[in-house]
């Protein structure tokens, strides 16, 4: 009988042919799995006798270092910082927004008063080098120098104490330094210099004029209304000699000035002068006694006489007396004594013995 199962026909004839069949099969796959594991083994043990340069050492030969692999694991890759500049401009280009007309224009006009500041700055650079290149040029040498105003100082002692030179660049020569230098000199007041372009220089001075004297050991000392000491002399001028003076004599030198008292002093003398010369007896008056400021003297040397004026109170007054006292005295010597109250008492004449 035949059986069926699985849905196959079962040969009962050969199944024992079969049964050896696969029984060949199975020792072919056992000796090939033996052949692997022994060719396995013979390769280590070929790999095992080989020489090892990474774990042995060989003299005279240098070992190579093994190029290092690139690893794609995730976990072993170092993470890259991340950079931030090109964040901050993926951010910045993210968040810039777009420009309007008006940001626009005042970009445009931002950009052009630069420009202008630019361009103008320039040209006056190429100006000013242009401007300094002129200056400096031989046509601005002094070629000639005037002076005006003096009448004591000569015009060479005026141009040498300026220290000007002729053909000296006009614009090299200090001015400052030339009006200090001119200045030094007691007669001149003030200085004024001026540059008359191309090549001229012109100088204009005023000067001090002696208006009185002070007279010791046999010299003068010739002073301004001011008490500025001018010069030393022993040459005697037409002017008044102002005697008791508080200046010590080693001060009277020229480009000093009188001292402090004497200065006080010095402003009645001069309204005493002006008086005198509007009353024409200026030229009578020979010297001033100033010694005591509640009294003050004057000597007429040409008339004999000498006038008591008290102190500096109504010398209109005074002076009208003694031009009356002198015309009625006239040719007598004398002392004449307008130091009172003349409103309630009367000048005197007392005749000299």
């Amino acid at each position: 009988m035949v059986k069926k199962a699985n849905g196959q026909k079962l040969n009962l004839y050969n199944f024992n042919a079969e049964d050896e069949r696969s029984k060949k099969i199975e020792k072919k796959k056992r000796t090939k799995s033996k052949k692997k594991t022994n060719n396995t083994k013979t390769n280590k043990n070929e790999k095992d006798q080989l020489f090892d340069f990474n774990n042995e050492i060989v003299i005279g030969i240098q070992k190579l270092e093994e190029p290092k692999k690139n690893v794609k694991n995730k976990g072993n890759i170092e993470k890259k910082k991340p950079n931030k500049k090109t964040n901050n401009k993926k951010r910045n280009t993210k968040n810039k927004k777009p420009i309007s007309k008006k940001e626009e224009q005042i970009r445009k006009q931002k950009r052009i008063k630069s420009f202008r500041v630019m361009k103008y700055t320039s040209v006056s650079i190429l100006v000013i080098v242009a401007i300094i290149a002129t200056m400096t040029s031989p046509l601005f040498n002094i070629k000639q120098i005037t002076v005006e105003g003096n009448e004591k100082i000569t015009t060479d002692e005026i141009i040498s104490l300026s220290q000007i030179n002729i053909e000296e660049n006009t614009y090299k020569t200090n001015m400052k330094k030339a009006k200090e230098k001119i200045l030094e000199n007691p007669y001149i007041d003030n200085v004024e210099i001026k540059r008359k372009l191309p090549s001229n220089v012109l100088i204009t001075v005023q000067e001090r004029k002696a208006t009185f004297m002070i007279e010791y050991g046999g010299g003068y000392t010739y002073i301004n209304n001011q008490g500025y000491i001018l010069e030393v002399s022993s040459e005697k001028l037409e002017i008044p000699i102002i005697q008791g003076s508080e200046t010590v004599v080693e001060e009277l030198k020229p480009g000093n000035r009188l001292e402090n008292n004497d200065l006080a002093k010095m402003s009645t003398v001069i309204k005493i002068i002006e008086i005198a010369e509007s009353n024409d007896m200026s030229n009578l008056i020979s010297r001033i006694d100033i010694e005591n400021s509640q009294n003050y003297k004057i000597i007429f040397e040409s008339e004999q006489k000498v006038a008591y004026l008290g102190d500096e109170t109504d010398l209109n007054t005074k002076i009208l007396s003694i031009k009356s006292i002198i015309e009625r005295e006239k040719g007598t010597a004398g002392e004449i004594f307008v130091n009172v109250d003349l409103k309630n008492n009367y000048p005197t004449f007392r005749q000299s013995v």
